[in-house]
């Protein structure tokens, strides 16, 4: 009972200033609420082979990193965020068959990289290839951890051709764990393009970059 008097005259002879300030303190120390959402992601998507359907003969076992500049977005409570740019690095190659034209022993040709065929079927390898992505999320670093990914074609992704990667965001201030990302690509550019992923990944064109789709590319995270 003293204890909660002293408390009272305590509160009293404190300046209103000096209480308000304590107060919005409090507030301003608790984590940000989540899951969050997070929509308008955008960027460019540079493939580290161009990406046609006959792909490219080569010496190579790995293909080359594909990597992603970064961008600001907007999450749950008009809280800014960004991604400081992502690399993904080169999955295996396939084997050329030796009965190919292009199969020579003597230059170390064999091995086929930058198939149309090896991207749609991208989503099983993201595991290993992108294991984090390290976001910015209202002034707190965040890493998210990749645990599988899939391809879409059309539905959530509308006219676009993307991955949904799941994973986990394990970095404070948040305890939820689960999460994912959706990327959806739209644009695109290389020799024959029609400005269309949804379109060119299944024509005769070479795909060189393509662009992250911000209206229907979202995160919760």
């Amino acid at each position: 009972m003293r204890r909660k008097i002293l408390m009272g005259v305590l509160a009293l002879a404190l300046p209103a200033g000096l209480m308000a300030t304590m107060s919005t303190t409090a507030v301003a120390a608790k984590a940000p609420p989540n899951p969050i959402a997070c929509s308008g992601f955008g960027g460019t998507v540079t493939f580290g082979e161009g990406l046609s359907v006959a792909g490219t003969p080569t010496s190579a076992k790995v293909s080359n990193p594909t990597t992603v500049s970064g961008g600001s977005f907007t999450c749950t409570g008009a809280v800014t965020a960004s991604n400081g740019g992502i690399t993904i690095t080169g999955s295996k190659n396939a084997k050329l068959a030796k009965s190919s034209p292009f199969y020579n022993k003597t230059t170390g040709v064999k091995y086929l990289t930058g198939t149309k065929a090896s991207f749609t079927a991208a989503g099983g390898t993201l595991k290993k290839t992108l294991k984090i992505i390290n976001f910015t999320i209202g002034g707190h670093a965040e890493q998210f951890k990749t645990k599988g990914a899939s391809e879409i074609i059309g539905g959530v992704c509308g006219a676009d051709v993307g991955f949904k990667i799941v994973g986990q965001v394990k970095a404070a201030p948040y305890d939820t764990k689960t999460a994912f990302v959706l990327a959806c690509l739209g644009h695109d550019t290389g020799p024959g393009t029609t400005n269309s992923i949804g379109v060119d990944l299944f024509n005769s064109s070479t795909l060189l970059t393509g662009q992250i789709d911000p209206a229907v590319s979202n995160a919760v995270l």
